[in-house]
């Protein structure tokens, strides 16, 4: 079982630095550009899901369409993938939240799994939510579903969350992740027991 990992590209919100959360908005050039230079990649490496899921929202929904078309397999939207809500912090940038609600945001930026943005989610309830619908999707592939690749295209903060308890199994570390920059791509394998970080192979002209 191999699943890959897929950051939506770019957004004016991700260049301003500011927390989308929730917020429905657009790829912009760069983003609709990352998108397609992301399906031709993946063509080139010869990768062939059986699945393409993708957040609900507007950014993944986009970088997902160019696979879908590619692949000829149905995109799959599912709310689940949505990346951690910041309710009222939505589309404020670190230094508007530091001024607007300092004293909360501190609260939050020390203890982000226990505490939640007003309105928002703590970071347990948003792995509490991947979690289960991870574990449904693992447990229809031991039931008879088809096995074998499958694309996930989602936000930075979910699939931080993943790295930190699916992969290091230490969701403490969720902060000391490599977080995946718009457009990248996290490739892992399951060996039976957990899941493994791997590479891009058979990449041609690159």
């Amino acid at each position: 079982m191999r699943w890959l990992w897929i950051r939506h590209g770019e957004t004016d919100m991700n260049r301003q630095k500011r927390y989308l959360g929730h917020s429905d908005v657009a790829l912009n050039e760069t983003g609709l550009r990352e998108a397609g230079e992301l399906a031709k990649r993946l063509a080139r490496v010869g990768e062939t899901p059986v699945t393409l899921y993708s957040s609900d929202l507007r950014r993944c929904v986009q970088t997902a369409e160019p696979l879908a078309a590619g692949w000829k397999v149905p995109l799959v939207t599912v709310p689940a993938l949505r990346e951690l809500s910041f309710g009222d912090w939505e589309l404020f940038t670190y230094e508007q939240l530091m001024e607007k609600d300092n004293e909360r945001a501190t609260r939050w930026y020390a203890d982000p799994f226990t505490y939640a943005p007003p309105n928002g989610e703590s970071l347990r309830e948003l792995g509490g939510r991947v979690d289960q619908w991870l574990r449904g999707l693992l447990k229809g592939m031991d039931s008879g579903e088809p096995a074998g690749t499958a694309v996930i295209v989602t936000h930075g903060g979910v699939i931080r969350w993943f790295q930190a308890e699916w992969l290091m199994q230490d969701p403490s570390r969720y902060w000391q992740t490599e977080g995946l920059k718009n457009g990248e791509v996290l490739v892992v394998e399951w060996d039976g027991q957990r899941f493994r970080k791997q590479s891009l192979t058979n990449e041609r002209g690159s």
